[in-house]
């Protein structure tokens, strides 16, 4: 695998790249949380012309993160240039869960069905917020698009990806964003300022619920007589939902809201207005929980002996199936299982693929690449375990604690990721699942597994339901009084 030097961390690995930038995963030697690091790509030269553009772009957003105070901005820890050749690099904060492009994406293919209004004016107000300690900081970010937005079940929304992000006293006018999400005057290569920030948060609204942007083309951007397109309205509050889109759509930046302020109470109120009612979670016994239509269990044992549409293994970046979970899959199941899983390389941290079961009582393996040397990616790699059931028709999957093995990582940590992802998945409705079983290798972890789920589900013992006083039956005609035994009826008039 190759690695990077960063003084102060140790480097993973690689996890994506861009245009002009690398993003790897890393963690603090000593505290052992996980970051990300992002840097030039290795073929670019600091000193080049189109090195040094990149290299200022990086060092820019990590003076711009730095300015902006918020929980709901992805924080910059770091930043500071590679040994030997002065190529910058940025640390940033580690959130684990997916991006909302990737799950919004994924969700529409797999289900057919977006995300619900609810959840996209959740997530707007949050942005909004976001965008306003932003902008109180003197920071427009101008790129604003769902795959800058992350969701993470445990640490919620985060707003990130500053690297095109300018400060107000910039009056910056070059012509840098997404096409389909940028504001008209960003196209004509005017200065901008906060408005542009008004439009972003529309058309990636826009996109989160209705997989689309606003409009098709630039040509219809600038045309200040097309509308956006927008189905018609099923519901008040989505007619609401579109009628505020309208507003911070306008052409005429005198006609938008001047900042995120207004557009934040709608999408708040909107999102309190129709907000669904808790999930419904009942304990079916000491063991299992009934969530929604879906049963969740807990059971010590083997998960190669596992009967479901699909298991989870605790995969290693390699692939390599030949410890733990993974050498207990394969030993029951094959060695095609692993032959196919290191067919397609090295993996990420974070990821889950999917292969065959060769000889399991399965018809898919998940491989999730969870977490490394006490790093813990087990809600995102969960997340798209989860993802992967549904688009593959799964109804049933059981799973292991992942990461608590080799990778150290703490089984209260694991039990809080996977529990928290599930209850998210499961509160964005449509799941095929009808039963998930997490399969344990002690009653240590069973306990706190059982425990955990209590917490995040807050279950309520079906037992208990036919003891709670739920009114008397109502009389067709008054009862006669009765009195105390031993006195006059009468008496209680008198």
């Amino acid at each position: 695998m190759t690695t990077l030097a960063v003084p102060g961390y140790d480097v993973w690995g690689l996890l994506g790249e861009g245009g002009m930038s690398e993003v790897w995963l890393a963690k603090h030697p000593v505290l052992a949380v996980p970051v990300i690091v992002k840097t030039l790509r290795r073929e670019l030269s600091a000193t080049s012309h189109e090195g040094s553009s990149a290299a200022g772009r990086i060092l820019s957003e990590a003076r711009l993160m730095a300015r902006v105070s918020s929980p709901l901005i992805v924080r910059a820890i770091d930043a500071g240039q590679l040994p030997g050749g002065g190529t910058p690099y940025l640390v940033q904060e580690y959130v684990d869960g997916l991006d909302l492009a990737e799950l919004d994406r994924r969700r529409r293919a797999a289900l057919g069905k977006g995300l619900p209004l609810w959840t996209v004016c959740l997530v707007m107000r949050d942005v909004c917020a976001a965008l306003r300690a932003a902008h109180s900081a003197g920071v427009v970010h101008r790129d604003l698009k769902p795959s800058n937005v992350f969701g993470a079940p445990e640490a919620g929304i985060r707003l990130g990806d500053f690297g095109i992000a300018v400060a107000t006293t910039d009056r910056a006018s070059d012509c840098s964003g997404t096409l389909k999400f940028m504001a008209p005057e960003q196209l004509r290569g005017m200065p901008v300022a906060r408005t542009v920030d008004v439009w972003g948060a529309a058309a990636t609204a826009c996109d989160l619920r209705y997989g689309h942007a606003p409009f098709a083309s630039v040509d219809e951007i600038l045309d200040p007589t097309r509308p956006p397109r927008f189905p018609p309205p099923r519901s008040p509050a989505e007619a609401y939902f579109q009628e505020l889109l309208r507003g911070m759509l306008a052409r005429d930046t005198n006609a938008r809201p001047v900042d995120l302020a207004e557009p934040f109470r709608h999408f708040a109120m909107l999102a309190k207005a129709i907000e669904p009612k808790p999930l419904g979670a009942t304990r079916i016994d000491e063991h299992r929980l009934s969530v929604s239509g879906v049963e969740i269990g807990f059971v010590v044992g083997d998960i190669a002996d596992a009967r479901a549409t699909a298991i989870v293994q605790s995969a290693n970046f390699e692939m390599k199936m030949r410890s733990g979970v993974g050498e207990a899959l394969r030993t029951r199941g094959g060695d095609e299982i692993e032959a196919e899983a290191m067919a397609g390389g090295e993996q990420p941290l974070g990821s889950c693929i999917r292969t065959t079961a060769g000889r399991l009582a399965a018809s898919h393996v998940f491989h999730a690449v969870a977490a490394w040397n006490e790093v813990s990616c087990v809600g995102r790699a969960f997340a798209r375990a989860l993802l992967l059931a549904e688009e593959n028709h799964a109804s049933s999957l059981a799973a292991p604690a992942l990461g608590t093995g080799i990778a150290r990582v703490g089984v209260e940590a694991c039990a809080n990721a996977m529990l928290r992802t599930l209850r998210w998945h499961l509160e964005l409705g449509g799941t095929r699942l009808h039963r998930i079983t997490f399969h344990l290798d002690s009653p240590g972890k069973l306990r706190t597994f059982v425990d955990v789920a209590q917490e995040v589900f807050g279950a309520r013992d079906v037992r208990h339901v036919e003891e709670l006083d739920l009114g008397l039956p109502v009389a067709l005609t008054p009862p006669a009084s009765v009195a105390p035994s031993g006195e006059d009826p009468t008496a209680l008039a008198r």
